[in-house]
């Protein structure tokens, strides 16, 4: 689920010195709503502004600084310059300007620019999916046309389950994927806060948020399609009603293959092994299983290699007979030192970060038989 960091108003806001005509530009926008001198701003009157200021559209003003500030990161500052690159649209030539420049000035000028930015980082963000299989791939036609039913028929379950019927569907689509971000429930509201002295007070403002993101991604190739979301009952909603609006059959992914992706019995093979292309590496580092015996014992191993581990103590040739409930491997790539966890539970349960090499984890996982199909 996509987290947001607190923010820090003064700490943010204090990237704009010397760069105020930014922030005037982005306030121009709600010039009529905003009981604020847009011509004279400066970043100290900001501050003041936002700690004491009034206005009809301060709300709408404050949620779009929070939503900049949420790609204040170096994969929202790529997703930024990605959007900027897709949509044809430069709004730094000399790419000198800092991600708080960047994103304000984009706001400012192109919001579908910055939502296609925003909507990239959230999914890339997700890390708990459940991935289900169609019958075949196909198109979605009418994009809009099916974005706007899905929103609806959302919109009129949740106002029945979550007394909600507040909901936001934003779909793009990139590499053959079509991805549907889903933001929906109450929004959280708080008042602003002054923390510190009162000659260095910080603004901690912590309103407006969507209370949550959802997200579906949507395989026209293969048919396969990874869903997030908060609850089982929210998923169930989620997937029901993209297969019925989307691709024309309500219970497409109902059927009881259609959540037997993965096979986790494949580890417990004697000749199983984690094999990568040259300069990918992958290892099994944490495994949880059960074997049939008396008592039922389980196990839990945690090694740097837990199939050599298994040998070594002669318990490898106990998981054909038993059954493995979790898997978690570490991937390393060329470009990624640290590493990438992995984590494969059920049927149809991942979990990892998807900002780099998310078609690579899929790859071997399908090359190693545990994804199937």
């Amino acid at each position: 689920m996509a987290k947001h960091r607190k923010f820090n108003a003064d700490r943010f806001l204090d990237k704009f010195q010397g760069q105020e005509v930014l922030l005037r530009n982005y306030a121009q926008l709600w010039k009529n709503g905003l009981d604020l001198d847009i011509p004279s701003l400066d970043v100290e009157g900001l501050k003041a502004f936002l700690a004491d200021g009034e206005g009809v559209d301060k709300d709408a003003f404050m949620e779009g600084l929070f939503r900049v500030f949420d790609l204040c990161t170096e994969h929202g500052h790529e997703a930024l310059k990605s959007a900027c690159r897709d949509l044809n649209y430069d709004p730094d030539p000399n790419d000198k300007m800092t991600v708080e420049h960047l994103g304000l000035a984009v706001r400012t000028a192109r919001e579908d620019v910055f939502n296609f930015a925003y909507d990239r980082c959230t999914l890339q963000q997700a890390e708990r999916f459940s991935i289900y299989q169609g019958k075949k791939g196909q198109a979605i036609t009418d994009l809009a046309a099916a974005t706007e039913h899905l929103r609806q028929k959302l919109a009129d379950q949740f106002k029945g389950d979550k007394n909600s019927d507040r909901v936001l569907v934003r779909p793009y689509q990139e590499d053959g994927y079509v991805n549907f971000i889903v933001y929906h429930e109450k929004r959280m509201q708080a008042v602003l806060t002054f923390k510190g002295s009162q000659k260095h007070s910080h603004v901690s403002p912590t309103v407006l948020r969507p209370a949550q993101q959802d997200f579906i991604s949507y395989n026209t190739k293969t048919g396969q399609a990874e869903i997030e979301a908060r609850f089982e009952v929210e998923e169930a909603a989620l997937r029901k009603n993209f297969a019925g609006c989307c691709l024309g059959d309500e219970n497409l992914f109902e059927r009881p293959e259609a959540a037997r992706r993965l096979d986790l019995a494949v580890i417990g093979a004697s000749d199983f092994a984690p094999e990568t292309d040259a300069g990918d590496t992958a290892a099994l580092v944490e495994l949880y299983f059960t074997i049939k015996q008396k008592h039922g014992p389980s196990f839990l191993v945690k090694s740097k290699d837990v199939l050599e581990t298994l040998q070594l103590n002669n318990l490898r040739r106990k998981l054909s007979g038993g059954a493995i409930k979790r898997a978690v491997f570490k991937f390393t790539f060329p470009d990624d030192g640290r590493g990438k966890r992995i984590e494969l539970s059920g049927t149809n349960k991942i979990s990892f970060k998807r900002v780099k090499h998310a078609d690579d984890v899929f790859r071997y996982l399908r090359k190693w038989k545990i994804l199937r199909g």
